[in-house]
């Protein structure tokens, strides 16, 4: 019987590992969804499918609460704007059975016009993230982005404009 107790016990967790990796990568999966639907500019995607309706952005365009107003706030922002982000190197920590925390080294590439003025750039730093798991999957409730570097790029025309 002893043995059989001790089976449970493995088999309890190895299904937890199990569940813990599959929450991680789904996060991953998440994260990269987050990446395209911003650079691709699909907003309603962005908003249903990534982030939860009290989510909250910090970052150089300030603080902004609530998936509405943040994404009125993102679209707007990169309306006209090229962007490529990048996100990797993940640490992603379950703190609980519907919650994780995931710190993510980021790069990207803008060009936009800001106040009447063109500019470029590329930017690197970390996303800080809280996420939460919904009768959807994960989502985002929460980013804080910080810049390590940001480098001016030449203002080069539209990639279609050649």
């Amino acid at each position: 019987m002893v043995g059989a107790v001790a089976m449970s016990d493995e088999l309890e967790q190895l299904r937890a590992a199990v569940q813990q990796l599959q929450d991680i990568e789904a996060i991953k999966q998440l994260k990269a969804r987050y990446c395209q639907l911003v650079d691709t500019k699909e907003w309603d995607r962005w908003a249903a499918e990534i982030l939860t309706e009290d989510y909250r952005l910090e970052g150089d365009g300030g603080v902004h609460d609530g998936r509405d107003g943040v994404v009125a706030f993102v679209s707007s922002n990169l309306a006209e704007a090229r962007t490529v982000h990048h996100c990797h190197t993940p640490v992603i920590t379950i703190t609980g059975p519907d919650t994780a925390t995931g710190v993510w080294a980021m790069q990207d590439h803008v060009h936009m016009t800001l106040d009447g003025t063109a500019l470029a750039f590329r930017g690197a730093g970390h996303y800080h993230e809280q996420y939460v798991r919904t009768p959807d999957g994960w989502r985002i409730r929460s980013t804080v982005a910080t810049r390590l570097a940001v480098d001016p790029l030449p203002v080069l025309p539209d990639v279609g404009d050649s």
